[in-house]
């Protein structure tokens, strides 16, 4: 007799999980009706030869998330998707900013004194300057940020959302003294270009259409992008865009790309 993990309901004769060891009753035995997050990690025969408990060690050793039943249930904000909490932060604090403009001063980040406000490091990620920064970044978090949490799990996906993002505006602030231009600077940019840095690396064979029609590897699509960001820096003055913050969320996301492609790479 074993409990479910999701349901806690008595089992005579449970269901073990090939994919994340879990133990589960009738109702919850497929990998999609348990949130099964080691579907898409580790090949089931790998699992099996190597058994459970080593496999769930070396994801903890290079900090990659297992499934966790009652982290789960613990855990709403997880169940429902960190990326679609982000997206609703996002929506909510541009709705704001512009009902009460005061709060963009307070929240944005601005590098002449940024450390009298260092919360700024952090708000000004979720913070957007106009419609159209608003909504090519919800678009793009929409689509590759979901992706991202599919494949690394929600804390992973957390992790690299915020460190891709404070590293960016590191960089802006960085570039700032080093210039003498102190504008104040918003936006996930940063986040994204590590989102798209991680899936470049763990995911080379995702597809995307440069400019809506172009079709690309996401690889190719962010070694465009970084090589613009990068051509286009000095001009960052004038253009009134932090292009050093994407380069520096980009260096984080192929940071975290690596580590997990090197989990994978030791079991195959």
């Amino acid at each position: 007799m074993a409990k479910c993990d999701v349901c806690g309901k008595d089992e005579l004769l449970p269901y073990r999980c090939s994919y994340c060891g879990g133990t589960f009753c009738a109702d919850h035995r497929l990998p999609e009706k348990h949130g099964c997050e080691g579907l898409y990690d580790i090949p089931v025969k790998v699992k099996r030869d190597i058994g459970v408990e080593r496999w769930r060690e070396s994801r903890r050793q290079y900090g990659v998330e297992y499934y966790d039943p009652a982290l789960k249930r613990r855990n709403p904000l997880e169940a429902y998707g960190y990326n679609n909490v982000i997206l609703a932060i996002i929506t909510v604090m541009f709705a704001v900013s512009i009902i009460y403009r005061p709060v963009f001063g307070l929240l944005a980040l601005y590098p002449h004194d940024f450390y009298l406000r260092p919360w700024q490091l952090v708000t000004s990620i979720f913070m957007h300057g106009s419609f159209d920064h608003y909504l090519v970044n919800a678009i793009v978090l929409l689509f590759f940020g979901s992706e991202l949490e599919r494949r690394v799990g929600g804390r992973n996906y957390l992790k690299i959302f915020l460190l891709s993002g404070i590293a960016g505006n590191v960089m802006y602030i960085a570039f700032s003294y080093a210039t003498g231009s102190f504008a104040p600077a918003v936006g996930a940019s940063g986040a994204i270009y590590g989102i798209m840095g991680t899936l470049a690396i763990i995911a080379p064979e995702i597809r995307v259409l440069l400019f809506f029609f172009i079709p690309l590897s996401i690889r190719m699509a962010v070694v465009l992008f970084a090589a613009y960001d990068l051509l286009m820096t000095p001009f960052s003055i004038f253009t009134g865009v932090a292009h050093v913050a994407h380069l520096g969320g980009l260096a984080v996301g192929i940071y975290f790309g690596e580590r997990f492609r090197a989990l994978r790479r030791r079991y195959y």
